[in-house]
Protein backbone atom coordinates (compact mmCIF):
# COMPACT_ATOMS: atom_id res chain seq x y z
CA UNK A 1 0.00 0.00 0.00
CA UNK A 2 1.05 3.57 -0.63
CA UNK A 3 2.83 5.04 2.41
CA UNK A 4 0.77 8.22 2.17
CA UNK A 5 -2.97 8.78 2.28
CA UNK A 6 -5.01 11.68 0.96
CA UNK A 7 -8.13 12.98 2.69
CA UNK A 8 -10.80 12.77 -0.01
CA UNK A 9 -14.18 13.25 1.65
CA UNK A 10 -16.00 13.68 4.94
CA UNK A 11 -19.45 13.33 6.45
CA UNK A 12 -21.30 14.30 9.61
CA UNK A 13 -22.48 11.56 11.93
CA UNK A 14 -24.36 13.37 14.64
CA UNK A 15 -21.87 15.97 15.85
CA UNK A 16 -18.82 13.98 14.72
CA UNK A 17 -16.97 14.86 11.52
CA UNK A 18 -15.87 11.63 9.84
CA UNK A 19 -12.92 11.97 7.46
CA UNK A 20 -12.22 9.45 4.70
CA UNK A 21 -8.74 8.84 3.32
CA UNK A 22 -7.71 7.25 0.02
CA UNK A 23 -4.55 5.31 -0.83
CA UNK A 24 -5.09 6.13 -4.51
CA UNK A 25 -5.68 2.46 -5.34
CA UNK A 26 -9.37 2.09 -4.60
CA UNK A 27 -9.19 1.54 -0.83
CA UNK A 28 -10.49 4.00 1.75
CA UNK A 29 -9.71 4.43 5.44
CA UNK A 30 -10.90 6.00 8.68
CA UNK A 31 -8.91 6.81 11.79
CA UNK A 32 -9.30 4.81 14.98
CA UNK A 33 -10.04 8.00 16.91
CA UNK A 34 -12.96 9.07 14.72
CA UNK A 35 -14.48 5.59 14.61
CA UNK A 36 -14.44 5.49 18.40
CA UNK A 37 -15.90 8.98 18.67
CA UNK A 38 -18.70 8.17 16.23
CA UNK A 39 -19.57 5.03 18.20
CA UNK A 40 -19.88 7.13 21.36
CA UNK A 41 -17.03 5.75 23.46
CA UNK A 42 -15.80 7.89 26.36
CA UNK A 43 -12.21 6.92 25.49
CA UNK A 44 -12.32 6.32 21.71
CA UNK A 45 -8.70 5.26 21.22
CA UNK A 46 -8.73 2.82 24.13
CA UNK A 47 -12.10 1.30 23.22
CA UNK A 48 -11.17 0.56 19.61
CA UNK A 49 -7.75 -0.64 20.71
CA UNK A 50 -9.49 -3.18 22.98
CA UNK A 51 -11.66 -4.44 20.12
CA UNK A 52 -8.58 -4.68 17.91
CA UNK A 53 -6.60 -6.66 20.51
CA UNK A 54 -9.50 -9.01 21.20
CA UNK A 55 -9.67 -9.89 17.48
CA UNK A 56 -6.06 -9.10 16.67
CA UNK A 57 -5.46 -11.79 14.05
CA UNK A 58 -8.37 -10.58 11.95
CA UNK A 59 -8.16 -6.85 12.65
CA UNK A 60 -4.48 -6.73 11.77
CA UNK A 61 -5.41 -7.42 8.14
CA UNK A 62 -7.54 -4.30 7.93
CA UNK A 63 -5.45 -1.69 9.72
CA UNK A 64 -2.36 0.39 9.04
CA UNK A 65 -0.39 2.92 11.07
CA UNK A 66 0.85 5.98 9.20
CA UNK A 67 1.88 9.50 10.06
CA UNK A 68 -0.94 12.01 9.62
CA UNK A 69 -0.95 15.72 10.33
CA UNK A 70 -2.85 16.73 13.45
CA UNK A 71 -4.85 19.91 14.01
CA UNK A 72 -1.72 21.48 15.51
CA UNK A 73 0.15 20.96 12.23
CA UNK A 74 2.43 18.25 13.65
CA UNK A 75 2.76 14.70 12.32
CA UNK A 76 1.57 11.83 14.52
CA UNK A 77 1.49 8.04 14.21
CA UNK A 78 -2.16 7.31 13.44
CA UNK A 79 -3.97 3.99 13.23
CA UNK A 80 -6.45 3.76 10.35
CA UNK A 81 -8.84 1.03 9.27
CA UNK A 82 -9.90 0.04 5.77
CA UNK A 83 -13.58 -0.28 4.97
CA UNK A 84 -13.60 -3.92 6.06
CA UNK A 85 -11.89 -2.92 9.30
CA UNK A 86 -14.55 -0.31 10.03
CA UNK A 87 -17.29 -2.87 9.39
CA UNK A 88 -15.56 -5.39 11.68
CA UNK A 89 -15.37 -2.84 14.49
CA UNK A 90 -19.09 -2.13 14.14
CA UNK A 91 -19.77 -5.86 14.21
CA UNK A 92 -17.89 -6.35 17.47
CA UNK A 93 -18.94 -3.11 19.15
CA UNK A 94 -21.78 -3.26 21.66
CA UNK A 95 -22.43 0.47 21.53
CA UNK A 96 -26.07 1.51 20.90
CA UNK A 97 -24.95 3.54 17.86
CA UNK A 98 -23.07 0.66 16.19
CA UNK A 99 -25.81 -0.33 13.71
CA UNK A 100 -26.64 3.27 12.88
CA UNK A 101 -23.00 4.14 12.33
CA UNK A 102 -22.51 1.03 10.19
CA UNK A 103 -25.39 2.05 7.91
CA UNK A 104 -24.03 5.60 7.63
CA UNK A 105 -20.43 4.71 6.93
CA UNK A 106 -21.29 1.84 4.60
CA UNK A 107 -23.06 4.21 2.21
CA UNK A 108 -20.08 6.56 2.19
CA UNK A 109 -17.26 4.01 1.94
CA UNK A 110 -18.94 1.81 -0.65
CA UNK A 111 -19.89 4.89 -2.63
CA UNK A 112 -16.26 5.93 -2.71
CA UNK A 113 -15.00 2.42 -3.45
CA UNK A 114 -17.46 1.89 -6.32
CA UNK A 115 -16.91 5.36 -7.69
CA UNK A 116 -20.41 6.83 -7.59
CA UNK A 117 -19.42 9.32 -4.90
CA UNK A 118 -16.98 11.86 -6.28
CA UNK A 119 -13.88 12.88 -4.37
CA UNK A 120 -15.42 16.33 -3.90
CA UNK A 121 -13.63 17.19 -0.67
CA UNK A 122 -10.17 16.63 -2.07
CA UNK A 123 -10.91 18.64 -5.21
CA UNK A 124 -11.51 21.67 -3.00
CA UNK A 125 -8.04 21.56 -1.48
CA UNK A 126 -5.20 23.80 -2.60
CA UNK A 127 -2.96 20.74 -3.03
CA UNK A 128 -5.37 19.08 -5.49
CA UNK A 129 -5.98 22.26 -7.46
CA UNK A 130 -2.27 22.99 -7.70
CA UNK A 131 -1.54 19.42 -8.80
CA UNK A 132 -4.26 19.69 -11.47
CA UNK A 133 -2.83 22.96 -12.83
CA UNK A 134 0.71 21.56 -12.91
CA UNK A 135 -0.62 18.41 -14.52
CA UNK A 136 -2.21 20.40 -17.32
CA UNK A 137 1.13 22.09 -17.98
CA UNK A 138 2.90 18.73 -18.12
CA UNK A 139 0.19 17.37 -20.42
CA UNK A 140 0.56 20.29 -22.84
CA UNK A 141 4.30 19.74 -22.99
CA UNK A 142 3.81 16.01 -23.48
CA UNK A 143 1.29 16.67 -26.27
CA UNK A 144 3.83 18.88 -28.05
CA UNK A 145 6.41 16.11 -27.88
CA UNK A 146 3.90 13.48 -29.01
CA UNK A 147 3.12 15.71 -31.99
CA UNK A 148 6.82 15.64 -32.87
CA UNK A 149 6.78 11.86 -32.48
CA UNK A 150 3.76 11.55 -34.79
CA UNK A 151 5.49 13.68 -37.43
CA UNK A 152 8.66 11.62 -36.96
CA UNK A 153 6.75 8.35 -37.40
CA UNK A 154 4.93 9.65 -40.49
CA UNK A 155 8.19 10.78 -42.03
CA UNK A 156 9.47 7.25 -41.53
CA UNK A 157 6.56 5.50 -43.19
CA UNK A 158 3.84 5.16 -40.54
CA UNK A 159 0.30 5.20 -41.91
CA UNK A 160 -1.41 5.35 -38.49
CA UNK A 161 0.96 7.60 -36.61
CA UNK A 162 -1.83 9.67 -35.02
CA UNK A 163 -2.76 6.66 -32.91
CA UNK A 164 0.34 7.41 -30.85
CA UNK A 165 -1.55 10.26 -29.16
CA UNK A 166 -3.78 7.63 -27.56
CA UNK A 167 -0.99 5.09 -27.08
CA UNK A 168 1.12 7.51 -25.02
CA UNK A 169 -1.93 8.73 -23.09
CA UNK A 170 -2.94 5.17 -22.21
CA UNK A 171 0.65 4.43 -21.17
CA UNK A 172 0.70 7.36 -18.75
CA UNK A 173 -2.70 6.57 -17.27
CA UNK A 174 -1.91 2.90 -16.85
CA UNK A 175 1.35 3.68 -15.02
CA UNK A 176 -0.48 5.62 -12.29
CA UNK A 177 -3.64 3.53 -12.14
CA UNK A 178 -6.27 5.87 -13.53
CA UNK A 179 -8.67 5.41 -16.40
CA UNK A 180 -8.72 7.61 -19.49
CA UNK A 181 -10.72 10.79 -18.98
CA UNK A 182 -10.72 10.42 -15.19
CA UNK A 183 -8.14 13.04 -14.24
CA UNK A 184 -10.71 15.22 -12.49
CA UNK A 185 -11.71 12.24 -10.34
CA UNK A 186 -8.13 11.33 -9.46
CA UNK A 187 -6.49 11.84 -6.09
CA UNK A 188 -3.81 14.44 -5.51
CA UNK A 189 -1.20 11.68 -5.38
CA UNK A 190 -2.31 10.26 -8.71
CA UNK A 191 -2.20 13.69 -10.35
CA UNK A 192 1.33 14.27 -9.07
CA UNK A 193 2.39 10.83 -10.27
CA UNK A 194 0.78 11.46 -13.66
CA UNK A 195 2.70 14.73 -14.00
CA UNK A 196 5.95 12.86 -13.32
CA UNK A 197 5.15 10.12 -15.85
CA UNK A 198 4.23 12.63 -18.54
CA UNK A 199 7.50 14.45 -18.00
CA UNK A 200 9.34 11.14 -18.35
CA UNK A 201 7.48 10.48 -21.62
CA UNK A 202 8.28 13.95 -22.97
CA UNK A 203 11.99 13.66 -22.28
CA UNK A 204 12.17 10.07 -23.52
CA UNK A 205 10.51 11.01 -26.81
CA UNK A 206 13.04 13.78 -27.40
CA UNK A 207 15.86 11.35 -26.57
CA UNK A 208 14.62 8.64 -28.95
CA UNK A 209 14.06 11.05 -31.83
CA UNK A 210 17.49 12.56 -31.24
CA UNK A 211 18.98 9.07 -31.52
CA UNK A 212 17.04 8.43 -34.77
CA UNK A 213 15.51 5.29 -33.26
CA UNK A 214 13.08 3.42 -35.52
CA UNK A 215 9.65 4.68 -34.42
CA UNK A 216 8.19 1.30 -33.36
CA UNK A 217 11.25 0.63 -31.23
CA UNK A 218 11.24 4.22 -29.98
CA UNK A 219 7.76 3.79 -28.54
CA UNK A 220 8.79 0.53 -26.85
CA UNK A 221 11.86 2.24 -25.37
CA UNK A 222 9.72 5.04 -23.94
CA UNK A 223 7.31 2.44 -22.54
CA UNK A 224 10.16 0.59 -20.82
CA UNK A 225 11.39 3.81 -19.18
CA UNK A 226 7.94 4.64 -17.86
CA UNK A 227 7.40 1.13 -16.48
CA UNK A 228 10.83 1.21 -14.84
CA UNK A 229 10.00 4.46 -13.06
CA UNK A 230 6.63 3.08 -11.92
CA UNK A 231 8.18 -0.22 -10.76
CA UNK A 232 10.89 1.58 -8.81
CA UNK A 233 8.29 3.65 -6.99
CA UNK A 234 6.19 0.55 -6.24
CA UNK A 235 9.17 -1.43 -4.93
CA UNK A 236 10.22 1.40 -2.64
CA UNK A 237 6.68 1.95 -1.39
CA UNK A 238 6.76 5.58 -2.49
CA UNK A 239 4.78 7.69 -4.89
CA UNK A 240 6.47 8.65 -8.15
CA UNK A 241 6.92 12.18 -6.82
CA UNK A 242 8.48 11.24 -3.47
Amino acid sequence: MNNSLQKVSNSMFGTIVCDYYSDGSGEFFMTRQQIGQALGYADPQKAIDNIHNTHKERMGKFSVTLKLRGTDGKMYDTCLYSAKGVYEICRWSRQPLADQFYDHVYDILEGLRLGYLKLSYERQTTAWQTARIEGKKARRLETDEIKLFVEYAEANGSKNARKYYQHFTDLAHSAVGITSGARDNSTTGQLLDLRTVERVISRAIVHEIGNHTEYHQAFQNVKVKVLQVAALALDSGLSLTA
